[in-house]
């Protein structure tokens, strides 16, 4: 009996664990912490903890304030990760906090971590998102990708002889960016089954696997498709995966694809 109300004892203590690393039906408002031009130096709130921390770490995620239900408050919270899925829509993220807040949920970096999840556009209009939020580590999923088993084809967006000019779908957010941002990788069109929708996509990278020779490589989404999955430029993007040819017989490759870091700022602050 006694074994047996230990037991119970500790799978209780589970239960409140996990329930004490997320919350459901949060509101989330938006803040602009101005992260790129302010070269994601950390608020002040958090800056003894990890305003030294190199760029990269700085950078790795969007940012957000936090003060939600069931978790540690204050700075002990500093640095950590949260998945935060709007309920809205499902489109999720992981953003990490580097700031407090006095709204009792949470409050996302508008660039970063809002418009990123918010893919219907409603959460802007309302000035809010209801979101759920689960703690996360924050290196775990490094290798896991976002989506498998993607069917990706290709096409030809001729990028080297059209002088990388931003296709127009993505030209009203990217088509000033500097030639050696918009050539720095591979193209794709951006129409995945688990990502940020619409133009919110513009710009932002993937890293693709070639399921079946395990060849990857970076690309960036410069275009939408309606494929339900990835149409990768044929020179940039699909060859240097398809080392065997295959694809290139069948029109398509299966593909896992996760959403990384392109590690930019270094490029956008040379290039200004």
């Amino acid at each position: 009996m006694k074994r047996l109300s230990l037991s119970i004892l500790f799978l209780a203590s589970l239960v409140a664990f996990a329930a004490a690393q997320s919350a459901s039906d949060v509101i989330a408002y938006w803040t602009d912490y101005n992260t790129t031009d302010n070269g994601w130096t950390i608020p002040s709130f958090c800056a003894a903890v990890d305003g030294d921390k190199p760029l990269e770490w700085r950078s790795k995620y969007g940012w957000t304030g936090f003060c939600g239900p069931n978790a540690t408050q204050g700075v002990d919270s500093c640095g950590k990760c949260l998945n935060v899925t709007n309920t809205a829509t499902g489109a999720f993220e992981t953003v990490r906090i580097v700031d407090t807040c006095g709204a009792g949920g949470l409050e996302l970096d508008l660039e970063t971590a809002f418009k990123p999840i918010d893919s219907d556009g409603k959460g802007y209009q309302d000035g809010h998102l209801t979101v759920d939020y689960e703690f996360v580590d924050c290196d775990a999923d490094d290798d896991v990708p976002d989506a498998t088993n993607v069917t990706a084809y290709w096409t030809d967006y001729n990028a080297t002889n059209n002088g990388w000019v931003i296709p127009p779908f993505c030209a009203g957010v990217d088509g000033d960016k500097p030639l050696e941002w918009r050539s720095k990788y591979g193209w794709t069109g951006f129409c995945g089954p688990v990502g940020p929708t619409g133009v919110d996509a513009c710009g932002k990278c993937l890293k693709i696997t070639n399921t079946e020779t395990k060849d990857e490589e970076i690309v960036r989404i410069v275009d939408t498709c309606g494929t339900g999955g990835l149409e990768l430029d044929l020179e940039t993007a699909f060859k240097p995966i398809d080392t065997n040819g295959n694809g290139i017989k069948l029109g398509h490759l299966t593909v896992d694809y996760k959403i990384v870091d392109c590690e930019d700022d270094a490029v956008l602050v040379y290039s200004q």
